[in-house]
């Protein structure tokens, strides 16, 4: 006899039978929902899944699964039921992948694309807004003949049943009745109206049994009422859920309340020794926990209210949604759940249809595809030039993201920040942020400006030299920087720029010229430009006339810094001879970016300004010293990680015959004493009195030994080893930090 309504009983099984051979532990991670029944999609009907979830959540949950397990099989083999139906968008031949990709560039148009196909098969299934067809008897025919032909030998003897249901409702069609059939009501042949399911008390569903036995699931029959979604939310979701849990035990409402609906779950341990239970006991507590709300959505007028409540608030939400925004959406949901301690707000998160919790956002789908393909887009329109915010608004709605909540889910996917009205990228590094700023503003600016723009507590000199370093910033004036991508002529300092007039003009030029030249362009006064003619690498030719004097001589001669070596800060002499420059690594070395270094020991090592660079060689490769502005080495990444240098730790480079040797000494441990951690600083590992300490330091800094405390402090500052000195005189006076 054929079912009144057959295909209230459908599962996804019987639609994709690739599901009941697929791995189930992949299966589960993408299909399993707590708020349904474990394995759900071998034989719970697809009508109470859509009553629970959403009518909308189920075909994008499908289509996930596909995409994900999949991508490489023909749509039409996978849903077999899809060849008969002509669905538009999904022609033959085509996989899972290629329906995916062609329905748009991103992940959330291939998953629209595929839930599309399997929400068709939904709607023709649930007569939902399809006209009968004629010919519809032949074509499920021939669904069921697809079925029977993809089945496999070694099938098991439960599916075989299962096909052979549907070849009986296939005779039963020949005989003119129609295999799913639409009722005029909800009433049923006798008039009556569907009776209600009675669930289990919940005191009986936690009662203790067998720990090996599975707790049953109440089953919803056939005949149950179809609730109707509510137009809004719910005047009282917090009573109706009360009188659900008011009748749950202890048990129920403490694995609810501090596992189930919490940013902190308790452990399955800790709960099975508070109830003298095994963990296995209370995984099953808690799949009954949620397997009473499911039924209690589907079955009760209380359970259909709320869940009608939850679809409202996820439409509100859209895509994504914040915890705090559902918590503002009904007065009920700041208040608590008295038996659980836990807000409402807290579980309508937790139970909205399709979403899943990430940190503060409530995310519709994939949450992890969104992400990573929403980061792109937004990268891709902001990266270099800033976004103005209704152009950002209309990217985040292709996703279903509203504008009130794209700022903080742009700032939540990866340093975007709204200024002045654009979305921008704020970078990782200080380079990356430097840059940002200029590119909001559009125009040049000074050093002092652009420093006040990143307020993010950067020394202003670090963040010079950083900028000196990155071939993305143009230097325009004394203390004006642009980026290189806007074009401009580039200052590169007096002497620089005067070089590059007497080129210019043919090897010979006009003192007067030069500096009205160079003093209209720049933030440079003519008497600073004559000064510089006057000194040395420019000779007279004629009277008023210069040249770049001729530099083979003092090409040959070692440059003379203003400080030697031995005056230069973070440089010490080892027990060899060698000097060592100390620089603490972070992570824009670690990252690759070049570093300015003294000019007293650039000088050691054979560099000179304005000369071909020093290249160096190391255990890594090769790097080099250029000297234009400043002494500045190129990228020493390869011998950082050679070395296993990380973030805080102090590096010693010393350069011997061409060759950078570098040690390492890692950040040191707490409770340094103030005279160890001074030595430390030089390179000095060992443990030491103050009086040791004072020792080593002096000859490390290239003094006499037996050097008097006050001597060496001074000598300290002049150096500008501050960092030295102040450990030192704490070490030596014998203060002890207050901390």
């Amino acid at each position: 006899m054929t079912s009144p309504a057959p295909y209230a009983s459908t599962s996804l099984a019987d639609l994709l039978p690739a599901v009941r051979y697929a791995d189930p532990h992949l299966l589960a991670a993408r299909l399993e929902d707590v708020r349904l029944p474990l394995g759900w999609w071998h034989a719970t009907p697809l009508m109470e899944i859509e009553r629970v979830i959403g009518a909308e959540a189920l075909p994008h949950q499908v289509a996930q699964a596909l995409r994900s397990l999949w991508p490489h099989v023909e749509l039409g083999d996978v849903i077999p039921v899809l060849r008969l139906l002509d669905t538009p968008g999904v022609e033959p031949g085509k996989t899972v992948a290629q329906v995916a990709r062609e329905a748009g560039p991103g992940v959330v148009d291939g998953d629209r694309a595929l839930a599309s196909a399997f929400g068709s098969i939904l709607d023709r299934l649930h007569r939902r807004g399809v006209p009968r067809e004629e010919n519809e008897g032949a074509r499920v025919r021939g669904a069921v003949a697809t079925i029977a032909r993809w089945l496999p030998a070694d099938a098991p003897a439960e599916v075989r049943e299962a096909l052979a249901v549907l070849q009986g409702l296939e005779e039963d069609a020949e005989d003119g009745s129609s295999l799913v059939p639409v009722p005029e009501s909800v009433e049923d042949e006798a008039g009556e109206q569907p009776r209600s399911v009675e669930l289990p008390a919940p005191r009986e569903v936690f009662e203790d049994h067998d720990p090996a036995a599975v707790v049953e699931e109440p089953h919803v029959g056939d005949d149950a009422p179809v609730p109707q979604s509510a137009p809004g939310m719910m005047a009282e979701p917090l009573a109706a859920l009360t009188r659900l849990v008011g009748g749950w035990d202890e048990r129920a409402l403490v694995i609810a309340g501090q596992r189930m609906f919490t940013d902190e779950p308790v452990k399955l341990q800790d709960l099975g020794e508070r109830f003298s239970v095994s963990r296995e006991r209370v995984r099953q507590l808690e799949r009954a926990v949620a397997d009473s709300l499911t039924q209690w959505m589907v079955a009760d007028e209380d359970g259909r209210a709320f869940a009608g409540h939850l679809a409202a608030v996820a439409e509100r939400l859209g895509t994504v949604g914040q915890v705090a925004e559902v918590h503002a959406l009904h007065p009920d949901h700041a208040r608590p759940v008295e038996a659980m301690g836990v807000p409402l707000g807290d579980i309508v998160a937790r139970l909205l249809p399709g979403g899943t919790l990430v940190g503060s956002w409530i995310v519709q789908g994939d949450a992890a595809a969104l992400r990573a393909v929403m980061h792109e887009d937004l990268l891709a329109a902001c990266g270099d030039t800033p976004l103005a915010w209704d152009e950002a608004v209309a990217l985040g709605l292709r996703y279903g993201v509203r504008g009130e909540v794209l700022a903080d889910w742009a700032a939540d996917l990866g340093r975007f920040q709204v200024r002045d009205g654009r979305l921008l990228y704020w970078g990782r590094s200080l380079n990356d942020r430097a840059a940002a700023v200029l590119a909001l503003h559009g125009k040049p600016m000074s050093m002092e400006d652009i420093h006040a723009q990143l307020a993010d507590g950067t020394a202003i000199n670090s963040m010079r030299n950083q900028i000196w370093t990155d071939e993305r910033f143009l230097r325009l004036d004394r203390n004006l920087y642009g980026l290189r991508a806007w074009g401009g002529e580039e200052y590169l300092g007096i002497r620089e720029m005067i070089a590059r007039e007497i080129a210019n003009a043919g090897g010979e030029a006009e003192v007067n010229a030069i500096a009205e030249a160079i003093s209209s362009r720049f933030d440079v006064s003519a008497a600073s430009v004559r000064t510089n003619l006057a000194g040395p690498g420019f000779a007279r030719t004629r009277r008023g006339w210069v040249r770049v004097a001729d530099q083979a001589s003092e090409q040959d001669a070692p440059y003379v810094p203003r400080n030697d070596v031995a005056g230069t800060r973070r440089c010490f002499v080892g027990a060899d001879g060698r000097w060592w420059y100390r620089a603490e690594m972070t992570a824009d070395h670690l990252r690759g970016s070049g570093f300015p270094v003294p000019a007293g020991w650039a000088a050691h090592v054979g560099a000179a300004p304005q000369r071909e660079p020093v290249q160096l060689r190391h255990e890594a490769g090769e790097t080099s010293l250029t000297w234009r502005a400043q002494p500045t080495f190129g990228s020493v990444k390869p011998l950082l990680e050679h070395l296993g240098a990380t973030a805080g730790d102090q590096v010693f480079f010393n350069v011997t015959d061409g060759h950078l040797n570098a040690l390492r000494l890692p950040a040191p441990p707490d409770g340094l004493s103030p005279e160890t951690g001074a030595a430390r600083l030089t390179g000095w590992t060992a443990a030491v009195t103050p009086a040791e300490a004072a020792e080593v330091i002096a000859r490390r800094i290239g003094m006499d030994p037996g050097q008097e405390g006050p001597a060496l402090l001074e000598r300290l500052a002049e150096r500008g080893d501050k960092d030295i000195a102040e450990l030192l005189e704490r070490a030596l006076s014998g203060a002890v930090p207050a901390f």
